[in-house]
């Protein structure tokens, strides 16, 4: 008689690992699913649900994936997107050794202070954000971005049955900030509803400006991932902020099919001047909550460890948002054993910014300490200015265009913060089926 010998695991690694891929596909799909659902709950108008909405919003995402995912020219987008990227970075300290000499020379400094300390977060950070946002300025005084915006704009529109301001605004934000992008709608702003005001804030919320693209591709994220996440948000934006506060009201622009874009520039060499302009405050901004919500976290942890003086493991800030935030990452499809370290970015995203999000996330590829998965998982969850930070400075700078809103706008802030993390998640989750 023969008894059947039990064969081990490692003998079948190829079958394990495909297991253990489509357990985390399946694991993405459940938490895409249960982000919306989550959307919903939190909704003004539940009994109002926008199928159109959905089931547009959810095929252009899928279908922006398979692009750049399956397909030969989404696989160049990729490595065309790192190129420029770099030699944007390029030229940009180009400029800052004529302003920063030495201190924009890597080799220089590793020189005098040893391998590894060529690189100065402020002054990589000040050169780049200059460089792109005049750049920026530039294309779009030239009508090259408005012409790439109202064609995106005009394919959400035609789908999603979304009014022209509001779409409008939701496409500027692939490329625009928070407070950028509502210049293009000014004249609407006052007369919008708050369905449109809740999907211009979501859009803010849910994507990062084209000036710190570039600066986060210097820290070492893929250029291309960044990029594709900012498409991929656009619609899924709109769709989660139709959901959360369904249109109820008749909109000024709900026919329009042409908003009329104008550039505040005279001519180039004024766009550029008003771009760097631009940049300038940009940096001075993401520089000045950088040194402020850094040392406010070291405060507070240093005043948790006061409690903690015998503890062998003391709780911190990050180990806090580890625990909150570790469900979520693994709804998205993270692995397991990398749930924790991926919650930590995920919470200090929310709390301080994405720039500290995605400087934790690279110290932790550096050190080996997650696998490619959760990294590239990781990358389009952190792709957008969702965090509390950016509450006030939406509130602030779209009040400031109409003033007549701020009250609707106060009342929208928190609520469209939690729409841009559904989206970025989204978004995600998304990004972990298909890969």
């Amino acid at each position: 008689m023969k008894i059947a010998v039990p064969v081990r695991n490692s003998e079948y690694p190829e079958i394990l690992l495909l297991f253990n891929m489509w357990t985390l596909k399946l694991i993405s799909l459940l938490g895409f699913v249960l982000l919306l659902a989550l959307a919903w709950a939190l909704s003004t108008h539940r009994k109002q649900f926008p199928w159109r909405t959905l089931f547009w919003g959810i095929g252009l995402q899928v279908a922006l994936a398979l692009f750049f995912f399956k397909t030969p020219i989404g696989s160049r987008f990729f490595l065309w997107a790192q190129k420029v990227a770099l030699k944007l970075n390029e030229c940009a300290m180009e400029g800052a050794k004529l302003v920063f000499g030495p201190m924009a020379n890597s080799a220089t400094l590793e020189k005098g202070f040893g391998p590894g300390n060529g690189f100065v977060l402020a002054v990589n950070l000040t050169a780049t954000i200059i460089l792109v946002s005049a750049l920026s300025s530039l294309l779009y005084h030239w009508k090259i971005l408005p012409r790439v915006v109202e064609a995106m704009a005009w394919v959400m529109r035609r789908g999603m049955k979304s009014s022209g301001s509001e779409t409008l605004s939701a496409a500027a934000n692939v490329f625009l900030g928070q407070t950028e992008a509502p210049l293009l709608v000014k004249p609407y702003l006052d007369k919008m509803t708050r369905s449109e005001l809740m999907t211009l804030m979501t859009g803010g919320m849910a994507t990062i400006a084209g000036g710190v693209w570039a600066v986060y591709v210097g820290l070492g994220i893929d250029a291309g991932h960044l990029l594709a996440a900012s498409v991929m948000s656009a619609p899924a934006a709109i769709l989660v902020a139709k959901i959360m506060i369904p249109e109820t009201e008749k909109s000024e622009t709900a026919n329009e099919t042409h908003l009329k874009i104008e550039s505040r520039a005279q001519n180039g060499i004024d766009a550029l001047c008003i771009g760097a302009a631009d940049g300038v405050k940009l940096t001075l901004n993401v520089l000045g909550m950088l040194i402020a919500f850094v040392a406010m976290v070291a405060l507070v942890d240093l005043v948790l460890l006061q409690f903690q003086k015998s503890a062998a493991d003391p709780i911190t800030l990050s180990v806090l948002f580890g625990w909150i935030n570790a469900p979520f990452a693994w709804l998205m499809g993270v692995p397991y054993e990398d749930c924790f370290k991926i919650g930590q970015v995920l919470g200090e995203r929310i709390v301080l910014n994405e720039f500290v999000g995605y400087l934790s996330l690279v110290q932790m590829e550096g050190a080996g300490e997650l696998n490619e998965r959760s990294i590239r998982i990781a990358t389009y969850a952190l792709c957008g200015f969702a965090n509390f930070g950016s509450i006030a400075i939406q509130i602030g700078g779209v009040s400031a265009l109409a003033p007549n809103r701020r009250q609707d706008l106060a009342a929208l802030g928190l609520k469209s913060m939690i729409g841009g993390l559904i989206t970025c998640y989204l978004t995600a989750t998304l990004i972990g089926i298909l890969t």
